[in-house]
Order: C-alpha cells, then sequence, then structure tokens
C-alpha cells in the first residue's frame, strides 16, 4: 500500500486509474488596494447630481479552497471592502458680495468647486470557483454578496478663488455668509435609501509563487462589477472596483 500525504499535492501512481490530483485543502488571507469608480448619478439633498466620481479604498479577509481531482478548485472569501467614491464638478453662481469701501452690493459671478464624498463599507461574503494552470497561473469567477454596515455622505460647497472683482473696478475678499475659510458643508450623514444587501460579478487572476511545500503567495488583480445599486434614491449610484492585493494560502 502507498501511504500519500495530501499537502504534497502529488498525482495518484496507481497505475491500473487514470492521474488524478489528489483533493485538500487550503486557507489564507488577503489584503490590498480597491481603486473604486463610480456608475450612475450621486443625488444629494438639494438634488445636486454628482457623476463619474473614484477613489482608492482597501480589501482584506480570510478564505477557503477544497482541491477537486481536477484543476478545478472551489473556495470561499469573507472580507470587509471600503468602497467610497468622491464625485466633484466645478459652477458659476451669480452671489451678492458688498463692497467694503462703499458699501454698495453687487452680484458678481464668484466660480464655485463642489464635492460629494461617498464612504461605504461591505462585508463581502463570495463563493467562487478557480481553475489552476500548471501550478504557474490561475483564472477564478465568483458572486460576491455583499451588506453595507457603515454609509455617509458629505457634500462640500468651496471657492476657488478668494478674490472678486466688482463692477466698478474694485478687488475685494470674496466670501461664504457664515463661513470663516471659504468653504461650506451641505450635507453630512448616512446615505439616504440604502439596500443594505448587494451583489456583483468578479474576475480574477493571479500567479502562484510557492514559498515551501504547503505555503503560497499569490498576487492577484480582481474586478467586480455591481448587479445593484447602492441606493433607491435615484440616478442609479452603483461602485465598480478593480483590486490588486497579496493572497498567502496554506495547505492543512
Amino acid at each position: 500500500m502507498y501511504h500519500v500525504y495530501a499537502q504534497e499535492n502529488v498525482l495518484e501512481s496507481d497505475p491500473l486509474r487514470a492521474r488524478k490530483l489528489l483533493v485538500y485543502d487550503q486557507i489564507g488571507v488577503y489584503a490590498g488596494p480597491s481603486f473604486n469608480g463610480q456608475g450612475g448619478k450621486i443625488v444629494t439633498d438639494c438634488l445636486c447630481e454628482f457623476t463619474g466620481g473614484a477613489q482608492t479604498g482597501y480589501a482584506f479577509g480570510a478564505l477557503f479552497e477544497r482541491l477537486t481531482r481536477s484543476r478545478l478548485i472551489w473556495g470561499f472569501a469573507l472580507g470587509f471592502e471600503d468602497k467610497g467614491v468622491e464625485g466633484r464638478f466645478t459652477e458659476i453662481e451669480g452671489v451678492v458680495q458688498q463692497s467694503p469701501s462703499t458699501g454698495a452690493r453687487y452680484t458678481v459671478p464668484i466660480t464655485f468647486n463642489n464635492s460629494a464624498v461617498a464612504s461605504i463599507g461591505y462585508v463581502t461574503a463570495m463563493p467562487y470557483l478557480k481553475y489552476d494552470f500548471f501550478k504557474i497561473l490561475f483564472v477564478r469567477a465568483g458572486v460576491p454578496l455583499s451588506y453595507i454596515v457603515s454609509s455617509n455622505l458629505k457634500y462640500t460647497k468651496s471657492l476657488v478663488s478668494d478674490s472678486v472683482t466688482f463692477p466698478n473696478g474694485e478687488v475685494a475678499t470674496a466670501s461664504i455668509p457664515g463661513t470663516t475659510n471659504g468653504s461650506i458643508v451641505l450635507q453630512d450623514g448616512p446615505l439616504k435609501n440604502i439596500k443594505s444587501f448587494q451583489a456583483g460579478i468578479s474576475l480574477a487572476a493571479g500567479l502562484e509563487v510557492g514559498l515551501s511545500r504547503t505555503l503560497y503567495l499569490s498576487p492577484v488583480i480582481q474586478y467586480i462589477q455591481p448587479l445593484t445599486n447602492v441606493n433607491s434614491t435615484g440616478g442609479g449610484f452603483s461602485v465598480r472596483s478593480l483590486q490588486i492585493f497579496l493572497e498567502c494560502r496554506l495547505i492543512i
């Protein structure tokens, strides 16, 4: 009788049967940045709309994999994802300003930067299938199922320039009433009408780097396309992400 240890990932040696890979399990952890992109529109309480937002977040978690008697592997990952985005736009508004020398009031064009930062935290569980190419390269596809555990939307309006020119040629300091730094927060609180449960599709590829007979380190690139919107406010707001991280897996 031959004694074969599963953690060695060798082939069965019975010449009367087809050669099959042994079955064993792996556990691991992963961490890395998440490059988030906005889909649809972020709509604020004042009905301002932001598009094209982006921001860098992060992702980390743990995983379990079960190798089958082929090069197909099934696995399960559980982790946390920071999927915030920031949208911006610039606008010119006519604002009433008072001349410090004459006291006259004029409506003058002033340029403002508008910024909306949506901060969203996900706890994500993802079953996946993975195909291993000769212990060098792998690809995998999964279905990330997420629950939003935290959210916030901060809408800030700021002066582009702190000076203004009046029709009489006088130059004075511009200001936003009630502020001292040329910036005002118009909204800061949880996202409205959140859809707590989220779903998507994940595609990933990675390299296998064997550190020992039982320990592997893999650089991985993963793209997640959402199938659901973040909220039901309107605008179809969603967050897609491109994640680059390191996986460390141990055969058990």
